[in-house]
């Protein structure tokens, strides 16, 4: 059976079958440094992975999803593996270096039990204060990498970017993008699906929704107007809708077939329409009449008319109640314009005129398919994609079939609707704002917004109709947005790889201090075997030395080190040191108890010079050695009573 002792490194000898000098191995003496490669490869992995923004998507995604509660627990032990690494390694470190000094000084009973703390980090109570915030630092210290690693590896949902097909409306054919009679069998082409009502009479067949939309354009507060598609795929459009995104929820689907998809981009085009509002103290066009009984008519020149006035005939039991919009009919005239006439009840409205401006411009539309929300952006100007104009022609036009199709003997719905909207605007610009305003400004304000919401949602509504009436439409690309995973947030990933890389370079720079720790002995202090034959082989002194303590403790009460501490039992003030016999063996000695016992014994003023002089590793004084008495209890009791801090005291050659 091979046995091995401890020795200093200073004492080894070659060798021998017995194994008394067996030296370390390198795996031994290195091997836990080696969990370092495991914690720089996937701290650096990591720190790439964030770099590069890789995500997760697939099966991992959605298993991720099912099972919190599994992937939490795989988290929290993957991390208290990975910070077991991290502190062995430091502890590791502590007990390397402390092993060393230990041969070098000598330490009291707290003084060791205090290295056995911090090399295997724990909270002892009973320990003084100035070595007791030390070891509760290390134990605090000790939690830090394992929970740095939980924040490192914890998965959590990002999006990754993908790509995917949609069809956009196609302009090429507007055939069927024309002014349709306001009478009954004479509405254009329309189809009713489980997505929708889509029709090319979008005056007539969809006025409740524009109805809407003008009641509700000044939205009240801050944020931005949200409102409705018009169709039934529950998205709605957050700030203004330009016209653009019909596509949405109609020829996506190869895009929402994807459980995972967040959302998508592509850019469309259409037509951004600027509408200024003004009251025209000269318009020519207003209400006259009745006519007949209840027929009242709406005439006049509008700035756009070409081949006559605009004509058109309104009920009303009174002519109050009457909002007359005028829109040149001429299939020749730009109808950039339109004019308002209107009774009594609506007089703040007569007399206003609108002017449109539609510019071409490429868009770009996103799309929240979890909030079911659509975002419209403009980007550039582009060449006009319909310079005929049949679109936008078309679309001013259904203003005054609205009017008149909206207009009965009591009320005018789209009056309310516009008197809605600028109420809506008094209201949001007073809470904005504490600037006054005149009810001229407000009024406009509000038109405004309604004019612009219903010619947006009209461009959106004959778009819809390319779409899945005219099944006219073109491929788009679009840039997807996938649910997916990331393991962890950026903070801490860097926190985690600064660590790694701090722990990296103490390994080196302590190795480079010691050579390799290449004086580093067999024996360990966190070894209780070794304690015990090294304190067998120090003899009978050390136990002489603690029951001196203790006689002393006896004479005086014991009393608490501080509140958490169990009363001081005073051993904890024994000083030792290592030392080495001539077998090699480590022995624990008392310190100092190899003072020569024959010297003469010096006077207590000697005796007190001696004992400073030993403290501060002075041993002769003009060439003349300092004789040094027998060891007795009075003389240990004075070494008791020198303060030993952390890291030992050199007492000199003669404690060593």
């Amino acid at each position: 059976m091979v046995r091995q002792f401890t020795f200093p490194p200073s004492e080894r000898r070659a060798t021998g079958r017995d194994g008394r000098s067996l030296r370390y191995s390198h795996w031994h003496r290195y091997n836990t440094f080696y969990g370092l490669a495991l914690t720089t490869t996937l701290s650096t992995l990591l720190l790439f992975a964030q770099l590069q923004e890789w995500r997760v998507t697939g099966s991992c995604f959605i298993l991720a999803n099912k099972y919190p509660g599994s992937v939490a627990l795989v988290v929290q032990l993957l991390a208290a593996f990975f910070g077991l690494l991290h502190m062995a390694v430091i502890t590791k470190l502590i007990n390397y270096a402390l092993r060393l000094r230990i041969m070098k000084v000598s330490v009291s009973l707290d003084v060791l039990r205090t290295w056995v703390d911090l090399s295997t980090p724990r909270v002892d109570w009973d320990l003084p204060l100035r070595f007791f915030f030390p070891v509760l630092f290390m134990v605090f210290l000790s939690l830090v990498p394992a929970a740095l690693w939980a924040g490192s590896i914890t998965p959590s949902v990002a999006r990754t970017m993908g790509s995917g097909m949609l069809l956009v409306p196609s302009y090429e054919d507007v055939s069927k993008i024309i002014e349709y009679p306001m009478m009954i069998g004479s509405a254009g082409p329309s189809l009713r699906t489980r997505k929708g009502f889509f029709t090319y009479s979008v005056g007539q067949q969809q006025s409740g929704q524009l109805m809407g939309s003008a009641a509700s354009a000044s939205s009240i507060g801050m944020g931005p107007h949200v409102h409705r598609k018009m169709d039934n795929t529950q998205f709605s459009y957050r700030g203004r809708s330009y016209g653009v995104g019909a596509s949405v929820g109609l020829m996506d689907q190869g895009m929402l077939s994807n459980n995972q998809i967040a959302g998508y981009w592509f850019q469309e085009e259409g037509y951004m329409t600027n509408v200024t509002c003004i009251y025209n103290s000269s318009s020519n066009f207003v209400l006259s009449g009745p006519m007949n009984e209840w027929i009242y008519a709406a005439s006049g020149n509008l700035p756009d008319s070409v081949e006559g006035a605009e004509y058109s005939n309104y009920i009303g039991h009174d002519g109050k109640a009457i909002v007359a919009i005028g829109v040149a009919y001429s299939d020749r005239s730009p109808r950039k314009y339109l004019a308002i006439a209107a009774g009594e009840a609506y007089g703040f409205l007569n007399g206003t005129q609108c002017e449109f401006d539609f510019s071409p411009m490429l868009f770009n539309v996103t799309v929240d398919i979890g909030n079911l929300n659509i975002t419209v952006k403009p980007t550039a100007p582009i060449p006009d994609f319909n310079p005929q104009r049949n679109i936008t022609r078309t679309t001013v036009r259904q203003f005054e079939l609205m009017s008149n199709d909206m207009t009965n003997l009591y009320v005018s719905l789209l009056g309310e609707a516009f008197n809605s909207s600028i109420a809506a605007y008094k209201m949001s610009r007073a809470s904005a704002s504490r600037d006054p305003f005149t009810e001229e400004e407000a009024t406009l304000a509000g038109l405004t917004n309604s004019i612009t919401a219903m010619a947006d949602d009209m461009l959106v509504a004959y778009a819809s109709a390319q779409l899945m009436v005219g099944r006219m439409f073109t491929q788009q690309p679009a840039r997807t947005f996938v649910y997916a995973l990331t393991f962890g947030q950026p903070g801490y990933i860097y926190a985690i790889f600064a660590l790694n890389l701090i722990i990296i370079l103490a390994v080196l720079m302590e190795a480079t201090r010691t050579y390799g720790w290449s004086a580093l002995g067999r024996f360990n202090y966190l070894d209780p075997r070794d304690l015990i034959i090294a304190a067998s082989r120090g003899g009978i002194e050390i136990a002489k030395a603690a029951d001196d303590v203790m006689e002393k403790q006896d004479r005086r009460t014991l009393k608490h080190l501080w509140l958490l501490s169990d009363p001081d039992e005073g051993n904890g003030s024994l000083v030792v040191n290592m030392k080495g016999d001539d077998d090699g063996h480590m022995k624990i000695e008392v310190a100092r108890a190899n003072w020569s016992p024959e010297r003469a014994p010096l006077t207590p003023s000697q005796m007190d010079e001696a004992m400073k002089r030993v403290a501060l590793g002075e041993d002769e004084e003009d060439g003349v050695k300092l004789a040094m008495p027998r060891v007795t209890p009075a003389a240990r009791r004075m070494s008791d009573a020198l303060k030993v801090g952390i890291f030992g005291v050199k007492y000199g050659k003669a404690g060593l």
